[in-house]
């Protein structure tokens, strides 16, 4: 049996048999990640050769090609409502924070590359332990480190960026084809949550998709609720198998390996996969402290004055996660540059006090 390099943590492929193709015999070929829509694949060339495809994954895309501009899409898929409440995230963000939207596709060094990767990681490993989930991509991250790099630089794949300040928010590395972006591996800050930094980013990459004439936004497989919300079209992966029907073992070989996906297919279909990752997530941690996790905190309005000897300033950039997702959240309800915020410590009770226009809060730890 042979198969494709990269099995099941490929972002879709697609092939073609053709009159050469006559190394079959006592062979068994099976291609994960299919991507059906792409084009008519698995065509029997010979009277001996078999084709099976089995669905797995389903995919969902946005096809854009039908639209002038982004601004015509976002009028015609999303309510004024939805469209509202995305622009007005948008708004706050940008008035909280020092917000660009940067590109990288081509021109990098190895260095700059390096370190928006080991901040991509650090992301995922943070937003996953938060959800108490198992994630390939971080067990797999030198992988991913390795194979990106030389497709940026060829223009097989790209980079899109939010950031804030200059450090990054929200990272999403897609694959490019001719007519196509396929949205492979993203993340964003567990610390920006209500800010829906999922929707600004996939908005931020369909602009430059209309930009750089790409006709379709591919955001691959899982369903999460960004892409059932930005997608007008679904597909399924499958997996084809290609084997020698003159051959008894390749014909037994070809029936197990149909039977064992849809048995996976079946668990899919089940929700037991999602028992699996958590399972996984709860066996790698089952003996580190989750400091985060474990935190307990009171958060309440700061009604006393502020004695000099009592308090230090601290810095914002020195905070913990937690302290800079209260600030995040704060400035949401009442939007102002982030700089306005004064983070002030009681040496002597332990407790954060945050100052801003509008906002007068404690934070106390409890141990």
């Amino acid at each position: 049996m042979y198969f494709n390099i990269g099995r099941n943590i490929t972002n879709g492929l697609y092939y073609e048999l053709h009159n050469k193709f006559i190394d079959y015999k006592k062979k068994v070929l099976l291609i994960y990640d299919v991507i059906s829509y792409q084009r008519e694949s698995g065509n029997t060339i010979f009277d001996k050769v078999g084709v099976k495809k089995i669905s797995q994954y389903r995919g969902y895309l946005t096809r854009i090609d039908k639209y002038s501009s982004f601004d015509d899409f976002f009028l015609d898929h999303y309510s004024s409502s939805s469209r509202m409440k995305i622009r007005k995230n948008e708004r706050k963000l940008k008035t909280n924070f020092r917000i660009k939207y940067n590109v990288v596709h081509k021109q990098i060094d190895r260095t700059d590359y390096d370190n928006i990767m080991d901040k991509l990681f650090e992301l995922i490993e943070e937003r996953f332990t938060d959800l108490k989930l198992d994630n390939d991509i971080v067990n797999k991250k030198e992988y991913y480190r390795e194979l990106f790099f030389p497709m940026i630089k060829n223009g097989t794949a790209i980079i899109h960026f939010i950031c804030n300040n200059n450090i990054p928010i929200a990272i999403s590395l897609s694959f490019l084809s001719n007519d196509t972006l396929f949205y492979a591996v993203n993340t964003f800050d567990t610390a920006y949550r209500r800010y829906n930094l999922g929707h600004l980013s996939i908005m931020n990459i369909l602009k430059w998709c209309f930009e750089n004439d790409k006709k379709v936004l591919d955001y691959s497989k899982g369903t999460y609720e960004y892409k059932l919300r930005w997608a007008n079209e679904t597909y399924c992966f499958e997996n084809h198998i290609i084997y020698d029907k003159s051959s008894l073992k390749c014909k037994m070989l070809t029936l197990w390996i149909i039977y064992y996906f849809k048995f996976k297919q079946f668990l899919r279909v089940k929700n037991i996969n999602e028992t699996y990752v958590k399972f996984k997530f709860l066996i790698a941690n089952l003996f580190s402290k989750n400091k985060r996790a474990n935190e307990k905190y009171e958060l309440k309005d700061f009604n006393d004055d502020i004695e000099d000897d009592d308090y230090d300033i601290i810095g914002l950039d020195t905070l913990n996660d937690t302290i800079k997702s209260f600030i995040n959240d704060l400035l949401y309800s009442k939007p102002q540059p982030i700089t306005n915020v004064t983070v002030y410590w009681n040496k002597n009770t332990e407790v954060y006090v945050l100052i801003a226009n509008g906002i007068s809060k404690q934070i106390t730890f409890k141990h």
